[in-house]
């Protein structure tokens, strides 16, 4: 085979072009529907709304203090007695069979306010669990996000990857052909031989991190993804400036919410330790009605019998002088606890605004970026066309050709990379203001409502 035909064969290998993340595919598994799918089944996610609810069982424990409180108690047993009332009998001393039955009544009518901070110290650290809860969530959609567009990138690059061997492979075999004709250099055989197990080696690498992707898509979702497709951030959601993107963070950002709720628990619960230097008052009323008690059974006159009766209504006041120091020891515990919370909610109005900036920048900059990266394919694509072109006309190597085709192959892939890189910095974008779940359109369960919490920060 003379070698313009093998150049000419050569020239009539089919190249791929540009390949974007938003090639069509079929649309069965929506970034919405795993996000939805995540919350409904992902184990952190179960966990913190069980934190939350048996943190909103407490309230009712709380507000059980402004009821009364109703207690029934019962005995029966043998009592020995020796008294100078029963010493006056025959025996001296008496055996009876006692019986009791009694019912007490207690009312709080004051108790330093003590209640109402518990039942405002619940209230709010149940709020605190239900903001968590949402920031929790928040950053499991964030995740859900990065594993789509992960399992959609590493799909891409095994489809360029499948390309770069079929053109490799179709190098090979004209170069094989033409070394077997006498026509090609044996270098050029090896030459060929060493890139085609290169894009062979290259094609296993992106099948296994396809598989890797999918594995954590399964893992974060609950379910493999299928079909997936490119997802497309609302815009309209997305802030104009860096400046719009703080405040809008500062002002609804779950965690925020969350370390303010825990500010305010944390006050009530320093108010509630003062209760112990206020007296409390009580509305007890018990009624016992008791047989063959003291040794007096019902051997005497029909009008007397056994049977010892009574009912007393009281208020009674009950005031701690003196408890070795712990009401003190409890309240300076509560004021470092609410300097405690303080700290907390300042760093996570740091964190916030640290993870807002990056959010921003890694945007800015991934735009450029990627602009760059299109510039470099359309370059890499030229630049193989021409080595082609040049080969054929011999005034390039097959090296030369080889070489351009990788470079192509390398810079496509980072710009699939890039381009990911930048949908998902919008998508950190709308996590660093709290609205990821709100601009995908995916609303959380009923039980998870903040309405009812939302209410009690007006009250406040």
């Amino acid at each position: 085979m003379p070698i313009s035909h093998l150049r000419h064969k050569y020239r009539m290998v089919t190249f791929s072009v540009v390949v974007s993340l938003a090639s069509p595919v079929a649309i069965s598994q929506t970034l919405e529907q795993a996000v939805a799918s995540s919350l409904d089944s992902h184990p952190q996610i179960r966990e913190a709304f069980a934190r939350y609810k048996a943190r909103e069982q407490s309230i009712e424990q709380a507000k059980a203090g402004y009821y009364p409180t109703l207690e029934a108690t019962a005995g029966i047993g043998r009592e020995w007695t020796d008294t100078p009332g029963t010493r006056r009998g025959t025996d001296g001393d008496v055996e009876l069979t006692r019986r009791e039955l009694g019912v007490s009544l207690r009312q709080v009518l004051f108790d330093g306010f003590r209640t109402q901070n518990e039942v405002s110290r619940t209230e709010n650290e149940a709020t605190a669990e239900q903001w968590a809860l949402i920031a929790t969530a928040e950053d499991k959609a964030l995740e859900v996000a990065k594993v789509y567009l992960d399992v959609l990138v590493a799909d891409e690059v095994v489809t360029l990857a499948e390309k770069n061997l079929e053109n490799h492979q179709d190098i090979y075999d004209a170069i094989k052909e033409s070394n077997e004709d006498g026509f090609a250099k044996a270098s050029d055989l090896s030459q060929v031989t060493g890139r085609l197990a290169r894009a062979n080696a290259n094609l296993m690498s992106a099948r296994n991190n396809l598989a890797d992707a999918r594995s954590a898509f399964t893992k974060m979702v609950g379910v493999a993804p299928e079909d997936l497709h490119l997802p497309r951030p609302d815009e309209s959601m997305l802030p104009s400036s860096l400046d719009a993107l703080l405040a809008r963070a500062l002002e609804a950002h779950p965690r925020l919410r969350s370390a303010q709720a825990d500010i305010a628990a944390a006050n009530a619960a320093r108010d509630g330790s003062r209760a112990a230097y206020l007296p409390e008052f009580n509305l007890e009323v018990d009624a016992n009605w008791n047989d063959n008690v003291g040794g007096e059974d019902g051997a005497g006159p029909p009008d007397v019998g056994g049977e010892n009766n009574n009912i007393q209504a009281m208020v009674r006041m009950r005031y701690n002088l003196f408890n070795g120091g712990a009401d003190r020891a409890r309240e300076r515990q509560t004021a470092y606890q609410t300097i405690e919370a303080r700290e907390i909610n300042e760093m996570a109005h740091r964190e916030v605004i640290e993870g807002a900036k990056l959010a921003w920048n890694a945007r800015t900059y991934l735009e450029q970026q990627r602009d760059f990266m299109r510039q470099h394919v359309e370059a890499a694509t030229d630049t193989r066309n021409a080595y082609r072109e040049e080969f054929r006309l011999n005034s390039r190597t097959l090296l030369d050709v080889l070489d351009s085709q990788n470079e192509l192959f390398e810079t496509r892939r980072e710009y699939l990379s890039k381009e990911a890189d930048e949908r998902y910095a919008q998508y950190r974008i709308l996590n660093a203001t709290g609205q990821l779940l709100a601009s995908l359109r995916v609303d959380v369960p009923a039980s998870w409502d903040t309405e009812s919490f939302k209410d009690q920060e007006r009250e406040q």
